[in-house]
């Protein structure tokens, strides 16, 4: 039988904050909804945006860190496994959804408050810093060793 191999990339918003709950097993899950978006203008001129809701999971200690620092609105980078599921609603009828277990996470947006946590999205506007010229780079004293060097080997000995 042939590998196969599901691992998804996703950078999105946030479409609520996170909501965490317990299993009884005492494992915590974090689910989230991501919005990813795209736009194309069709031939007539009219531009078209469509998005794609995922339902993303994150478990145990991913789990702790998107419910202490991921809010609605926030941009996120995401990798994980994809897996399509399919439910009834309240109303009785079957529905499907993409679901995100992720594996790896990374907050895009730039809402570090001055406290140094992390402040809603809606709620963040850059503080005004006093600007500064960037430092120059710490010129190396002149008794340092120069670094080591590998042009005595032959090039067929180079391993690409």
């Amino acid at each position: 039988m042939a590998r196969t191999f599901n691992k998804v990339t996703l950078i999105g918003n946030l479409g609520r904050d996170p909501e965490t709950r317990t299993l009884p097993s005492g494992v915590k899950v974090t689910d989230f909804p991501v919005a990813t978006s795209e736009s194309y203008t069709t031939k007539n001129g009219e531009k078209v945006e469509m998005t794609t809701w995922f339902r993303a999971e994150a478990w145990e200690r991913l789990s702790d860190i998107a419910s202490q620092y991921l809010k609605k609105g926030d941009q996120v980078y995401l990798e994980g496994r994809l897996r399509m599921e399919e439910y009834t609603d309240k109303d009785g009828n079957q529905r499907s959804a993409l679901r995100l277990r992720v594996l790896e996470m990374n907050l895009l947006s730039n809402n570090r408050s001055e406290e140094g946590g992390f402040a809603p999205a809606a709620s963040s506007a850059p503080a005004a810093q006093p600007s500064q010229p960037a430092a120059p780079a710490a010129a190396k004293p002149a008794t340092s060793p120069a670094p080591a060097t590998f042009t005595n080997a032959p090039d067929d000995d180079l391993p690409f």
